[in-house]
Parts: C-alpha cells; sequence; structure tokens
C-alpha cells in the first residue's frame, strides 16, 4: 500500500474518532513508523500523547480529549464516572472532565485523565457510546456514588429512570456486583436502592423527577407517583403524585400539554371531581419547581400540615 493510501485510511479513521487516531492503527493500515515521523515532522499530524496523534484541521474538543486517553493505553481504557455520566446525558453533568478506568495503573494517561482503577469491570458493564467504550449507565451511576453527594445522586436515580436510560433492577443487579463493603458510596447506594422498593412507581418523566427532587431538598416525605384519579367509581386517568393519608394531589403542569383550552377544561373537571371526593389539588409549574422551589415546598408543607391537624 502507497504512503498515500495509507493517508486516506487514517483520514477515515481519525474523522471517526474526532481527529484522533493512534500508532497502532497506522502500522494495521499498511503505515510505517518512517511514515510516521515524516507526516509529523511535516506538520501533517500532530502528537497528542505517546504513540497517539492527530489532524490540525480538526479542532481540539472534549470528545477528541476522550478518544486520546482511550487509545494511549494499551490496558483497555473505559471512559467512566463523570465523563461517562456527560455522555449518557445524566442530569446534572456536562462534558467537560476526562475520566477513564483501568485495570491498573498506566503512567501514560498522567496529564491526559484522570483514571480511576478497577478489577471489578465485567463486560457487561461496558457499552459503545459515540463508538467509545464507556461504563453502562447503572455502572456509571454506582461510580457516581463514589463522590455524588446523596441528594445530588437520588435525583440523578429518578431522572435516569424517568429517562428510561436504565431501570431500578439493572440498577440493583449492579449494586449488588460492585457495592462491597468498604467501597465508597456503597451504603448510601444500597440506601437509596432499598427505598425504590420493587413495588414503587418510578417518575412518569424529567417533571416528576424534578418534582421529587424538590420535595426532598424540602425534608417532605415522597408522595406516591401515579395514581388513579380520585372521585369516580371506576377512576379514568391518573394524577402525577398524592399523599394518600392527607388526600392531597399534586399535579406537574407543563407549558406543553397544560396551556390548550381543550386540556385546560379537562384538568378544570378532574379538580372538581377531586375536590368533591374530599381531596385537595396543589398544582405546580416548571417554572415554579424551577424558579421558586422554596414557594412549592412551603405549599405542600402547608397542606400537609393542615390536613394533619
Amino acid at each position: 500500500m502507497t504512503f498515500r493510501a495509507v493517508d486516506l485510511v487514517v483520514m477515515q479513521h481519525a474523522l471517526a474518532q474526532h481527529g484522533a487516531f493512534s500508532r497502532s492503527q497506522v502500522l494495521a493500515d499498511g503505515g510505517t513508523d518512517d511514515l510516521i515521523r515524516r507526516r509529523r515532522e511535516a506538520g501533517t499530524w500532530i502528537t497528542k500523547a505517546d504513540g497517539v496523534y492527530a489532524l490540525p484541521a480538526v479542532p481540539p474538543s472534549w470528545m477528541q480529549s476522550l478518544w486520546i486517553a482511550c487509545l494511549a493505553t494499551s490496558v483497555g481504557a473505559v471512559v467512566s464516572h463523570e465523563g461517562a455520566a456527560a455522555l449518557h446525558g445524566l442530569a446534572t453533568f456536562r462534558p467537560g472532565p476526562v475520566v477513564v478506568t483501568v485495570p491498573h495503573g498506566d503512567s501514560r494517561l498522567d496529564g491526559l485523565a484522570v483514571v480511576h482503577q478497577s478489577r471489578n469491570l465485567p463486560d457487561e458493564h461496558v457499552v459503545a457510546k459515540a463508538g467509545l467504550p464507556v461504563t453502562s449507565v447503572a455502572r456509571t451511576i454506582a461510580d457516581l456514588a463514589t463522590f455524588c453527594r446523596r441528594a445530588r445522586l437520588d435525583f440523578v436515580i429518578d431522572d435516569t429512570v424517568a429517562a428510561k436510560l436504565v431501570t431500578d433492577e439493572e440498577l440493583l443487579v449492579c449494586c449488588q456486583t460492585v457495592a462491597r463493603r468498604g467501597r465508597l458510596g456503597s451504603r448510601m447506594l444500597r440506601s437509596i436502592l432499598a427505598q425504590r422498593s420493587p413495588g414503587e412507581t418510578p417518575p412518569d418523566g424529567r417533571f416528576e423527577a424534578l418534582l421529587l427532587r424538590v420535595l426532598r431538598r424540602g425534608g417532605l416525605p415522597r408522595p406516591v407517583l401515579q395514581y388513579p384519579l380520585p372521585g369516580r367509581e371506576r377512576p379514568e386517568g391518573i394524577v402525577d403524585a398524592v399523599y394518600v393519608e392527607e388526600r392531597i394531589i399534586i399535579e406537574c403542569d407543563s407549558r406543553r400539554y397544560h396551556t390548550r383550552k381543550r386540556d385546560f377544561a379537562v384538568d378544570r373537571e378532574r379538580d372538581i371531581v377531586s375536590t368533591l371526593a374530599g381531596w385537595r389539588t396543589l398544582r405546580f409549574t416548571w417554572d415554579d419547581l424551577t424558579k421558586r422551589p422554596a414557594w412549592v415546598i412551603d405549599c405542600v408543607r402547608r397542606a400537609l400540615d393542615q390536613r394533619a391537624a
């Protein structure tokens, strides 16, 4: 294969990997160390790490940094922790940190990534995401438990289950695999999953997950989610959340589904039916939950106190 042909194949690799590629890939494509030397001297390829290069035409990025970290080691680096959380789109995590897990230390990654070591990373805990090896959503959450505060981890789990990225059962299985005694966050993770009993309804969407986070922040008890609409012998539809003993309904009104005239009329009918059955309905918007959560907490607490009096 001619050097020109090798250049074309390497470019295809690089473009699929956000501009990054490795020496081993060049050699596998028919290139040589002499070709690598020539391209580096000409500035056609630039060195990013030991045995890892990039095309200068592709600007540096977070994704490129992830690729460089994974290509720079032969021990099998896997994007994990904050890096995996951002790749999976988990709530409160954004692209930024380059974090990987390896079976054992590798000095070649110094300065390229935050490196965690684990001898307990089975194949079922690794998935492909954007072409990269990444810890699964369940394993990522288990890893986040090692440094996240409980409130944040609680919200991440609620939100991730609501988005159908993982199930409670998958989290429980993963926890049983990795949450050994002495591992940071193991006790907290077990406690959170224990509260999510097998019969408990998960939040139906991120709106309800946010509601649970706000209530939890205020020290309020968790309501029952997706409860049959009170006030009919054969209830039609469900309500978002209820406190059963106090007979309080909480509804999350999104702008998309609760501004049309017909939807407004349906909501009012549901409120009247439940009121006649002795229930009180509290309706909150996305802005209420995000911009004035303290007010939401105060409203719910006062309603619970009045019903308890």
